[in-house]
Formats: structure tokens, sequence, C-alpha cells
């Protein structure tokens, strides 16, 4: 339980914090409305001094306050949280003060950034970005005047100031006077007090950014913007290759064009053409789309050589962008890391292959132009990331679903051997004879039959010619490409999309099985894992609406099954022969056993897979290998419906809560904090293990061995924990045996 404070304990508090900073110039407090010489918590001492947990979304206890909180960014209200008053609580106090001394000395004075009084006694919490009071509530004065809305921290140094977020619950209710004057706001708190807490956040004047310096890279001079951190410098937009128009439609990536004069470069570039807009978040769309974005805080002209982390999206191969939210990288660049993402050619334009195409490459190859996207943006970062203060020899991709599909097969192409050294597949690897791979985007295709269905998509779009294709408007040439490939058998009504990856004998020149029984893929470490909610699996709490739901599964993907009826039919379809003893080791009387049983089963089918998976890369490779198992559901719409769904890892991983608009939790950054330590020292050491947040250990997560069948759960807990009972890896050894090798 957090340690209760008194009044001098705040105080001591706030002053060892900010020695701990290092010395600073006082800020002198003015004599006017929105200062005090005292903190509240010190001046209205609780009865009996019992006290309340005060706790924000936005920042932990002892942290640094988000820009965005302050007046240099949004002047967004951070969000607080309390734990409820005593019995006979009727009203709460809210009120922000920071300390405008160097050591929170008294003498220094206080600035007030918000008053809130007559807060009903049923509220315990206030959301971040509040705009619009709790019924009852009234505002009190602050450093904008009387009866003012929030008004953030707007330090005038570059040292770290403490901000206290105190809480009261009182016995009573307040009168008017609080509205303009905090000595009446002292005054009619006094004797009132039943139980106060104290939040401690720090901010500081935003220094100056690298941003704003020109930095040369081979194609010219650009500059870029301030992340929300100013101590941090974001490029946007920054083009790798020439754009893949006209005759450069399915070919392999063309140098990128020079430009005269300095390039802003502050604003995404456009989404690659892709059906629908869900994934490109609404961005334009343009084939001129071959664009990169690099968050650094390494200063220009340094010569420092931060490791640089190359970041792959995902979508199935038909769609994404790298400007989504999620992967901002902030968050990794604030922990010493370079942070690139890129966007790809997806879909037709990504994927097609033809017989002409094949003839016309000089490689008796066609059909992977988006990941010959990826291998020119990693080639980019060799020549062109040591201006942005990052080490073209410590390189780690990592991608997420069909981008952890591309870091396998970056892993297995002779043609990105030597341009980076580790990576990180968040779900995907998984063993070649596990069924669930046949329906996941990263089921190749024998380049013969992506040959045959690319001449089929081009003549339903009137082509006849590859000449017709390339002079077709991108818009008309992706209509109906997000479609299934129906010929592929998964053992379900799964199917994988039509437009993937192709096993073309050059930039992939063997299959899954293939490659790894001969020991061929690239010497890299690897970090590889699941969620707890994909592939099938769902949360509890979804299965009565998904029982209710007439809605069929989107198509392509697996059903979920949540009744007896379900359960059994899939189990016969899938496992054939092996059915029965399925359903023994899987036994469900009734729809919620059902339910439950289909998770369990999900969820052993990918732990198993993955390890079994880790057995074949381990013949080649002796490099770091590490698994993981993903547990923790994101806050807010998605949390009873998806769970711990596909992808919801990756704001944790980069640390990005504070891009992305969810109701963070302080157990969420917690969470985060952990999660992007162990990524910043997979990308800096290709190993997970060793300091996390503060200087402390992190907890240990075992290296992946073929003889103890466990792997990391991450997320709600962090400790190794078994892959299934023995019984249970045996079955399903035998049901992989009995089926092909993709």
């Amino acid at each position: 339980m957090p340690a209760k404070f008194g009044r001098r304990a705040i105080l001591a508090t706030g002053m060892a914090a900010l020695a701990y900073a290092g010395a600073a110039s006082s800020q002198t407090m003015p004599v006017s409305i929105g200062h005090d010489l005292q903190l509240l918590v010190s001046a209205v001492p609780a009865k009996g001094g019992r006290t309340l947990e005060v706790s924000s979304p936005s920042f932990a206890k002892g942290g640094d306050i988000p820009l965005a909180s302050t007046q240099y960014g949004e002047n967004r209200f951070p969000g607080l949280a309390w734990t409820a008053g005593p019995k006979g609580t009727r009203s709460y106090v809210v009120v922000v003060q920071g300390m405008l001394g160097q050591d929170g000395a008294a003498e220094a004075g206080t600035s007030i950034h918000l008053v809130l009084y007559n807060l009903p006694a049923g509220i315990t919490s206030l959301p971040a970005g509040m705009t619009q009071l709790p019924q009852g509530a009234a505002y009190g004065p602050n450093v904008h005047g009387p009866a003012a809305a929030y008004a953030g921290p707007h330090t005038h140094d570059a040292s770290r100031h403490a901000y206290h977020a105190q809480v009261f619950a009182l016995d009573t209710t307040l009168g008017n006077a609080a509205s303009t004057n905090f000595d009446a706001l002292k005054k009619a708190m006094a004797g009132h007090v039943l139980a106060s807490g104290d939040l401690v956040g720090f901010a500081s004047k935003p220094a100056s950014t690298a941003a704003s310096t020109p930095i040369k890279i081979e194609t010219g001079l650009l500059t870029g913007a301030a992340g929300r951190d100013p101590g941090v410098a974001v490029y946007k937009g920054i083009p790798y290759a020439a754009p893949p128009v006209g005759p450069l439609r399915w070919k392999a990536p063309a140098a990128p064009l020079a430009w005269d004069g300095v390039r802003k470069a502050d604003a995404f570039g456009a989404a690659c053409p892709q059906p629908g807009g869900e994934m490109a978040r609404g961005m334009t769309q343009s084939e001129d789309c071959l664009t990169l974005n690099v968050w650094t805080g390494a200063a220009p002209a340094s010569g420092e050589k931060r490791p640089v982390y190359v970041w792959i999206y995902g979508g199935g191969f038909i769609g994404g962008t790298g400007a989504s939210p999620e992967f901002d990288g902030e968050g990794l660049a604030k922990k010493g890391v370079v942070v690139v993402t890129f966007n790809y050619r997806v879909g037709v334009l990504g994927f097609l292959a033809t017989p002409e195409l094949s003839r016309e490459s000089g490689h008796a190859a066609s059909g992977n132009y988006g990941l010959m996207d990826d291998i020119a943006a990693l080639q980019w970062v060799q020549r062109n990331i040591a201006a942005f203060g990052g080490d073209p020899s410590k390189v780690t991709i990592g991608g997420q679903s069909a981008g952890a599909g591309s870091v396998g097969f970056l892993s297995m192409s002779p043609l990105a051997k030597g341009l980076f050294r580790a990576g990180i597949a968040e779900s995907h690897a998984r063993y070649p004879r596990d069924t669930e791979l046949r329906y996941l985007s990263v089921s190749w295709r024998p380049l013969a039959t992506a040959e045959q269905a690319g001449e089929k998509y081009a003549a339903e779009h009137g082509a006849k010619s590859l000449a017709d294709l390339r002079a077709m408007p991108w818009q008309k040439l992706i209509e109906g490409s997000a479609t299934i490939d129906s010929g592929v058998e998964t053992g379900s009504d799964g199917k994988p999309p039509l437009f993937r990856p192709v096993v073309d004998g050059w930039v992939i020149p063997q299959s899954y099985w293939d490659t790894y029984q001969s020991g061929t893929q690239n010497q890299v470490a690897y970090v590889a894992g699941n969620n707890k909610d994909e592939t099938g699996a769902v949360p509890e709490t979804a299965f009565a609406g998904l029982r209710a739901s007439k809605v069929p599964p989107r198509a392509g993907m697996p059903q979920t099954s949540v009744t007896v009826a379900q359960f059994q039919a899939s189990a016969r379809r899938k496992f054939g022969p092996l059915a029965d003893e399925f359903l023994k080791l899987y036994p469900a009387a009734s729809d919620e056993e059902a339910a439950l049983q289909n998770n369990a089963s999900a969820r052993d089918n990918s732990r198993i897979s993955t390890w079994l998976w880790g057995t074949l890369w381990r013949k080649g490779n002796g490099l770091p290998l590490h698994t993981y198992f993903w547990t923790h559901a994101q806050p807010g719409p998605s949390h009873d419906t998806r769970g711990a769904f596909h992808g919801s890892e990756i704001p944790y991983a980069f640390n990005s809560l504070d891009a992305v608009n969810l109701p963070w939790t302080a157990e969420d950054r917690r969470i985060a904090e952990t999660m992007s330590s162990y990524w910043a020292n997979i990308i800096k050491t290709g190993d997970p293990n060793g300091a996390g947040p503060n200087g402390t250990d992190l907890p240990e997560w075992p290296a992946y061995s073929t003889q103890i069948p466990q792997v990391m759960e991450l997320g709600d807990r962090f400790a190794p924990i078994p892959v299934a009972s023995p019984e249970k890896i045996d079955f399903w050894k035998r049901f992989y045996a009995t089926q092909k090798a993709w």
C-alpha cells in the first residue's frame, strides 16, 4: 500500500525531488490572485491526518507531467482519481499548486493552477481533457483569474518544479466566496477537512529543440518538428524511394529524388492506396507514398550512435500506414532509441504477380513489391540514419500481424542480409504445420499460383496486358482487392487475403519449413509472441454478445465458437479422426463451457505453435531468442468486447499512450513503462533483460528453451508461465504432424 504522508513529509517530498533534479533558480511569487505562500494541504490539515490516495491517468507519482498538460502544450487537464472520503463526506475540493522555489522552500511560495470546489460526494475522478464540470461543482481562483478553468504548469526556467494535485474530502459544501478569493476558500475549509491526499508531478520549461536545425541526408537538407516532449525531434514524410508511378508501378523501388533548399519534414506522407479508409486512418492516399518518419532525441551533429528501431505496420498486407498514433516513437526515443516508421505498398499494388511481371523482372519473380519496399527503407536507414544520431550497425526491425510476418520474411530473405541485427514479431511466428498459419496474411503463395490469380484479377479489371494495368488509375485497380483466397484449405472458415507475399525464389527463396530445416535464415536475435484474445479467443465478457449477434463473421476470419454445437462442429472439421481426443481434452457440456474451451484451445494452440516454431528456428540460429504471451486489455470501449486483442500490446511496447485517446489508468502507464523498457533493451542489446523504469531491474524474462515449454507473460503479470500441460502439448504435436508443412 502506498505510504501516507503528513504535511511536513509532503513538503519534504517536493524538496527531495527538486534537489535530485539539480540546481535551479527560484521563481519569484507575484503578489496577485493565483498565488499563495502555502500548499493547501499544509494550510488546512485533515482531521486526524486521514489520507486519500490520488492518481492520474497521465503521469505517475513523482513523474513528469506531459507537455500536453502544460501551457507550453495543449493545456489539457491530465485527469485525476482518488479514493472515496470517509463517512460524512459531503463534497470534495481539488487544488493544483506549483512550487516556485528550487527546493520547495515555503518562502518561495506557490502558483495556483486549478481550484474546484463543491464536487459531489459521489464523484471520485475527473477525466483527462475535462472541459465540463460535474453538476454542482464550481471553479475557484487560479493564475488566470477568479473562477478560472484549468491552467497547466507554465514554469519559467528549465528546472523540474513540483506540482501538487491535492484532493480534500469535506463534511460541508462551500459558499460562493471561494470562487474569487483563495484566502476565503482556506477559511471556509478550516475545520471541515475529513481527509486529504496529494499527487506530486514535475514540469519544466521546454528546452529549445533540435528539430529546427537543418540536417543533411543524401537527398538534401531537412528540418523537423518538436515532439510533445521538446527534447525529441520528429521528421515526417521523408522520401526513401522515388514515387512508384507509371513505369515504376510493380518495380523494385528506385532511388529517392533529391531536392533543393531545406525540406520541411513536419507532416506525414500520404498513405499507400488501399480499399476503404479505416486502416489508412482517413489520410490522403496516393501512389507517391514511399516515405518514412524518424523520432530522435539525439542532438544534430552530435556524433551520437543510438540503436535504431524500424517498425513495419500490420494490416493484412491490404492496408495500414506508418503514421498511426499507436506507432508514435516519442516514448522509445526518450529511452535512447531512434525510431523509424514507414509506408510500403499493399494489396494489388504491393503483391500482384503475373507471368509478364516475372519475365520483366530479370529474376523470373514477381509479387513481393511491398517486401522490396521494406528492404529499400532498411537500405535508406543504412545510408542516412547517422544524420539523426542513429547507429546503422544496431538496427532492430519490428512489426505486428502482417508487419510481424514481414519481419519473418525479411529474416528469410538473402536480400535483407546484414540490414538488421534483431527482429521483433508481434503475433506471427507459428509452427509451419499449424493450420492457423494458413488463413493468416503471412501464409505465403507459390509463384505459379500467385501468377494465375494475378492474371485472373487483371482480366476481371479489363486489362489485357501489363501496359493496360500500368495505365489504369489506382482507384479502379484496387476495386475488389480486399478479397480472400478461397482455394486455401485451412480446416475452418478462415481464409487468407488474396494479395500477400510470394515464395518467388528471389525475395523469398524457400518456404518456412524448408528455410528452417536448412538453417538458412539470417543470423539475427529474435523475439516472438502472441496475444490472449486473438486467433479465435475472446474475453469472457464477450460471450453473450457473440451468441446474440446476427452479424456473420468477417469474410476469411475464423468463427469463435460460443455454443456447444459450434464448438463440436468446428472440432470435427478441423481435427477429423483426432476430434474425439480433442473434445476429451477440452470437454464442454454447455454453451458456456464450450466458449471457455474455445478460448483455452485457441490460446494453447498459439503458445504451443510458437514454442514449436522455436525448435525449428533454433536449428540454424543460436542468437538470443525470447517469446511472450500478452494478457492485458486496454481500457475503454474495447475492454469487455475485445480484451487483449490482436495489436492491443502496441501502444504499451511503444509507450505511446499519450498519442492514443483512451482513458489510460496509472496501471496502464506502469505496464507501458515496463513493456517499453523490455523493448528498448531488446533494441539496444538483443536481450529484453536489464534496467527498467527508474533504473530498477525488470522482472527476469527467461530465454527460449527447446527443453522447457514456457513463455513469458507480459501485461497483467510479468512472469514466465507454462506453454500448456504436457498432455495437451503432446496432442497438438501429433495433430500438427498430420498436416502439410507451409
